[in-house]
């Protein structure tokens, strides 16, 4: 995959197929499962997208898809900047360390740069070592934690 152009764009119908199977991967990584119903809401929220929502898929130009990124741009409360939280990042495994993460959130950031977002956030789980790899290269890291309240 080294030196060969990669590509993003938005989500097109035709990557559902490619897109189930890295969103498949990638709720095995954080050892989780969905309901179908569950996962086609969200495919249908990123390829329509709903207001604020963007699906972006990385496309080798040899092998197809081989990662994607959903991004959610809202308004906040620090400034009248909108920002944007990037949800998900998935990589396929076997082109991991090639850069198609990096070129997701770099495409993210020029769009976010040209639109006027305030910053662009993320988190990962804290043994995810080789993506944190990545995010120390491209961000700051914080000392937030993470609260959840399931309702």
């Amino acid at each position: 995959m080294t030196g060969r152009p990669l590509y993003i764009r938005p989500f097109t119908a035709g990557d559902r197929a490619a897109w189930d199977e890295m969103w498949a991967g990638y709720l095995t990584f954080y050892e989780t499962s969905l309901e179908p119903a569950v996962s086609d809401d969200t495919w249908e929220r990123f390829l329509e997208p709903a207001p604020g929502h963007m699906g972006l898929m990385a496309l080798d130009e040899e092998i197809g898809p081989v990662g994607f990124a959903h991004a959610i741009i809202h308004p906040g409360t620090w400034s009248p900047r909108p920002v944007c939280y990037l949800e998900d990042l998935f990589v396929k495994p076997d082109v991991r360390g090639h850069g198609v993460g990096r070129a997701l959130i770099e495409w993210l950031a020029e769009r976010g740069r040209g639109e006027g977002w305030l910053r662009i956030y993320w988190q990962t789980a804290q043994d995810n070592v080789r993506a944190q790899a990545l995010y120390d290269k491209l961000a700051e890291r914080t000392d937030w934690l993470r609260y959840e309240l399931d309702l």
